[in-house]
């Protein structure tokens, strides 16, 4: 998504100033909202159009795309509401009238009408008629969005009138302005043909004013008369026509184009959050809008408000609620909100109090709400009261940095609001830096570095935009660096508002997770600051935060001190160096974070942390291990006492020292160290969560059977790792643990069943042969490269597995149990070249690959076809399995038809929902054979299929199933995936390609292969294409292609025949009653 942002902006009663100048307002209008009219007024609040049109020639490629992008800028062209040129709007709406007809009530109640719903009208009512006058109506009528004609019985009389008319018509044609037609006592016929008293008038223009000037005025009363209007007979009264003129003209106004300059991609939220409004329902409704500060919510919040005001009785935008709140208080807001609902001054006398009268008059309104910026939820129930205190259909929307003010005040519906995509921030900062989407080539790597550094903040991008606006790439490249140092002021600022609104420990936390120092014990908190749109926490608890926010604390922790060494954060290698030379500060430490090889050589004591008593989070990288050695030529004795999270890349010595105390440690993170052991004995490890080894010369794990809350162990690449403590597989908490190239381990054994495990991967422990470890609670398991012959007897009990890896294992035979998974999605038992049997699948499978098991002769299905019709297979791969018998290849082509069918049926009957999310989809079948399916309708062993369904019955072609017989290959190929190109071509010669890449890997086809592939978006082109084609040719082609994108030319693999299979739901039906 993508939007500008819009800084605070204040309510008031009445504009001060006029557009063009200093020219006081009129009496009587009354503003509705915010700065952001005044914004809009300033440049034309009507005149929204971009004064560039979008470059479609530019990313359209082909004749046909062409022509059909010709059409849509023609289109767009001829579609917009002004031309560029067009005079600045001064006027919401012209009159023009013949004032004996209407002057006496009629005007007088229009003008009122008008002016309750804040629709600014030029009525010329007390004008005299003259040459001079002329120059300012012409300038009226230029300058007004709408023009309302009142045609009455003495319209056609007054010369001035039809003037004005021809004036109107004009404006309508030259700079697309709207022309609303009234005929008021006179029926459009008579306008239309001139008859009746219309006659009479121009027998007299035409002696006054000749015939040419006649002609004229006729071509326009007929021009504007066939015009769809308002006609006084279809009302019982005036008032009621009144009510319709007004309600034509606010729907033109809400109809009006967004004014996308500036605004990038806006449609999208706001056409969210009006489907979040459900502005049809008659109850009364509250949206929430949150995220982060400077996202773009008051941007949203405006625009949405100014596309929807007119639909509504009573209007508020309340701006910068947290800010007025400080100082107005309470009492002002709430005055304003009801003043402004109401058109006319309320007076409140205590923050609850709203007097029965107003509540009434309120009661009966359908409202439209906005308080932007609101930090505090008791100070929306003071401002607004109760739902009930206002009328049916009423809506209420609330921008906010704090999520909880949403929940506590059960808000309906909550929209997020998220940072924009690397295009669109591009789009936004050169819109800004250079007032145009397009980027300066020789700016480009400048700018591309300024939206990285904004990471889609809205606020960065236009603050950034304008300061770096006109200035050349020496000034460029000097702001940049100093953003490296410090935030630009204006964004820390409206950042700061959110960590100022923290309590103490909150703001604590903040700054632990800011320095990456956060260790997970402070749930509720993080909580809070999620809450607040300063982190995200993932599904997987990892908690992140924004690179804006995070360089907002930096900020902060510098601000705590002028004087280096005071910080109680040091993260900047030049401040780590004075601290750790001069020994100064360290009592005030409470977190070091540093890329050691940055700071400069020292020789420390072995003491040093010693005095370090704060000291929770000390975290040292190192991109060379032995530099770490010169730090501590005398070794290190100690660590502090208090340390939460502990991670040294590359730790020199072979054990931790012996007095380290564990006892309030969260994370340990020893990864590429020289580290053999850990500790001797026991330790206190009640708060240890993950411990990470990555890459270490680890020989033995210590016992960790203290460790009751440990989630992750994570020791891949400790080749020397020969054993495991049973201790560890006995946590009730151990969720994760990865012993990846372990290649010393031999045995991995548990005697009870875990209830904890979901994550387990052994993959590549070449020495591994003793395994029998299972958990109730198992996801992921990865005996791949492994020498394990058999799985445990208890397998089967693993119910929620989903994934299971048992590639170039020495399995001998999977247990039948395996068919009782019913979570069970992928399978790899490839080059398990031991493997004879495949016993029948679990019908939740999805993806199962058996590529080069070379002993393998029988494959096991579900005895009954409707059995196999509740499978789920989107990829099946039997590559190079040659020693299958002729039954089982019978029963794989049988499951393959099935399948096929089923995931095109299934795609097929989608809804349009569904259908757009899973566009790319695909259901692939690969196994040895040399011959095309019977149930394939077309087939050829040549190189190309004529598809004739012109006699075919009208049930639409909807999808195709292609089959392609691969030919032996002898050559190897690492790395490489099949692509398949198809060639569509019809009588007059013309020609599409539609390529279709599988998502095989493979290396070699040792003999002839059968392959049949259903590919989404390829059905869907080949449709588009052909629908219209009763008859046409397919050929097809297919190639090696690296994996490796512009790695290598593809290679052409031969094609011993293919078919191709038209699919719809007809098909699909017949073919299930059929099997059955």
């Amino acid at each position: 998504m993508a939007y500008s942002f819009a800084g605070a902006s204040q309510i008031r009663y009445a504009r001060q100033c006029w557009p063009s100048g200093n020219e006081a307002l009129p009496k009587g209008i009354v503003a509705r909202t915010s700065n952001l009219e005044m914004r809009l007024w300033d440049s034309g609040i009507y005149n929204r159009i971009s004064k560039r049109p979008l470059n479609f020639l530019a990313i359209a490629k082909g004749g046909r795309k062409n022509k059909f992008v010709n059409k849509i800028v023609a289109k767009a062209e001829a579609g917009k509401p002004m031309s560029d040129n067009a005079p600045q709007i001064k006027y919401d709406v012209f009159v023009s009238f013949r004032g004996e007809d209407i002057r006496s009530g009629f005007l007088g109640h229009l003008s009122e009408a008008f002016s309750q719903k804040q629709i600014y009208a030029f009525i010329d009512e007390k004008l005299k008629k003259g040459d001079s006058v002329w120059p300012s109506l012409e300038k009226a009528i230029e300058g007004s969005f709408i023009s309302l004609i009142i045609f009455s019985k003495n319209y056609a009389s007054s010369s001035w009138c039809l003037k004005e008319l021809v004036k109107i018509l004009e404006c309508r044609d030259k700079y697309k302005r709207i022309v609303i037609p009234v005929f008021y006592n006179v029926e459009p016929t008579v306008v239309r043909h001139q008859n009746k008293f219309y006659a009479i008038a121009f027998v007299f223009h035409q002696i006054k004013y000749g015939l040419s000037m006649v002609k004229l005025w006729k071509k326009a009363l007929e021009d504007s008369s066939n015009l769809s209007g308002i006609k006084s007979t279809d009302f019982r009264n005036d008032a009621e026509m009144l009510d319709e003129i007004v309600k034509q003209v606010l729907m033109r106004f809400s109809k009006h184009p967004i004014n996308m300059k500036g605004l990038i991609g806006i449609g999208k939220p706001i056409s969210d959050i009006e489907s979040l409004l459900c502005q049809e329902s008659k109850d009364v409704r509250v949206i929430g809008i949150w995220g982060m500060g400077g996202i773009g919510k008051t941007t949203i919040a405006e625009e949405v408000f100014n596309k929807l005001y007119s639909k509504y009785e009573g209007c508020c935008f309340l701006a910068n609620v947290r800010e007025e709140l400080r100082r107005n208080g309470i009492i002002s807001l709430k005055e304003q909100v009801f003043s402004t609902l109401l058109g006319e001054v309320v007076k409140i006398n205590t923050p609850n109090g709203l007097s029965d009268y107003i509540k009434r008059r309120i009661g009966r309104q359908k409202v439209l709400i906005i308080l932007d910026d609101v930090n505090d939820s008791d100070q929306i129930e003071i401002l607004l009261g109760t739902r009930d205190w206002f009328g049916g259909g009423s809506r209420i929307i609330i921008t906010t940095r704090d999520k909880r003010v949403l929940i506590a005040n059960r808000v309906d519906d909550i929209y997020k609001v998220d940072v924009l995509s690397s295009s669109d921030a591009l789009k936004l900062f050169n819109l800004k830096a250079f007032d145009q989407n397009q980027i300066k080539v020789e700016y480009h790597e400048l700018s591309k570095r300024v939206v990285n550094y904004a990471k889609g903040i809205p606020l960065v991008l236009e603050v950034l935009g304008r300061l770096l606006c006109g200035k050349d790439k020496v000034a460029w490249e000097s702001q940049l660096e100093i953003l490296e140092k410090m935030p630009i002021k204006k964004v820390y600022d409206i950042m700061r508002l959110s960590y100022d609104d923290l309590d103490r420990k909150e703001q604590k936390v903040f700054l632990d997770v800011a320095y990456q120092e956060s260790d997970n014990s402070v749930a509720v908190v993080l909580e809070r600051l999620e809450d607040r749109a300063l982190v995200s926490i993932s599904k997987h608890n990892v908690v992140s935060m924004h690179d804006i926010i995070q360089e907002m604390a930096w900020e902060i922790v510098r601000q705590e001190s002028s004087e280096s060494g005071r910080h109680s954060r040091l993260g900047d290698p030049d401040e780590i160096y004075e601290v750790l030379k001069n020994d100064k500060g360290m009592e005030d430490i409470r977190s070091i974070k540093s890329h050691l090889p940055a700071v400069k050589k020292l020789m420390l004591c072995p003491n040093i942390f010693a005095k370090m008593r704060k000291l929770l989070f000390l975290d040292f990288r190192y991109t060379d291990g032995l530099e770490s050695v010169g730090l501590f030529p005398q070794g290190l004795h100690s660590l502090p006492m208090e340390l939460r999270y502990l991670r040294w890349e590359c730790y020199p010595f072979k054990s931790l020292p012996e007095q380290f105390s564990t006892e309030k440690l969260v994370v340990l993170d020893m990864s590429y160290s020289q580290v053999e052991k850990l500790w001797s004995g026991e330790k206190n490890l009640m708060k240890l969560k993950e411990i990470i080894l990555q890459l270490c010369h680890l020989k033995e794990l210590p016992d960790l059977s203290n460790a009751a809350n440990l989630k992750v162990l994570d020791a891949r690449g400790c080749y020397q790792l020969t054993s495991v403590n049973p201790s560890i597989l006995s946590l009730n908490m151990l969720e994760k643990l990865d012993l990846w190239y372990c290649i010393s381990l031999t045995r991995l054994s548990c005697d009870s069943h875990s209830s904890s495990l979901r994550y387990l991967n052994l993959k590549e422990c070449k020495n591994l042969r003793e395994f029998s470890v299972t958990s109730e609670n198992m996801i992921e398991l990865d005996l791949s490269c492994t020498q394990v012959n058999a799985l445990p007897t208890t397998f089967g009990c693993q119910r929620k597995l989903e994934h299971l890896n048992l590639a170039l294992s020495y399995i001998e035979s999977l247990p039948s149990s395996i068919k009782d998974l019913t979570r069970l999605q992928y399978l790899n038992i490839s080059y398990c070249e031991k493997l004879q049997i495949l016993p029948e699948l679990p019908p939740s499978l999805e993806t199962l690959l058996v590529n080069d098991c070379t002993s393998l002769k029988t494959v096991l299905f579900p005895s009954t076809v409707a059995k196999q019709f509740s499978e789920n297979r989107k990829k099946v791969e039997f590559w190079n399995c040659l020693d299958l018998d002729e039954h089982s290849l019978m029963a794989i082509g049988l499951n393959a038809q099935i399948n096929m069918m089923k995931f095109a049926y299934q795609h097929l009957s989608a809804s349009k929902q569904d259908y757009n999310e899973n566009f790319g989809d695909q259901a692939m079948y690969l196994y040895p054979g040399s011959n095309i399916p019977e149930w394939m309708m077309y087939k050829t062993t040549g190189d190309y299929i004529i598809i004739d369904h012109s006699s075919a019955p009208s049930c639409p072609i909807s999808g195709f199933i292609f089959c392609f017989i691969l030919g032996r290959d002898g050559r190897k190929f690492w790395c490489h995936k099949l692509q398949f190109n198809i060639i569509i071509s019809d009588d007059e010669g013309n020609r599409d390609v539609i390529k279709i890449n599988s998502s095989m890997t493979f290396f070699q086809i040792v003999a002839d292969h059968v392959c049949l592939i259903y590919d989404q978006r390829c059905s869907c082109s080949l449709n588009s294409i052909t629908k219209n084609l009763p008859k046409f040719k397919i050929k097809a082609t297919a190639w090696f292609t690296s994996i490796f994108e512009g790695f290598g030319s593809p290679n052409r693999v031969v094609l011993k025949g293919f078919g191709v299979s038209h699919v719809n739901t007809s098909d699909y039906h017949k073919t299930v009653q059929q099997m059955d």
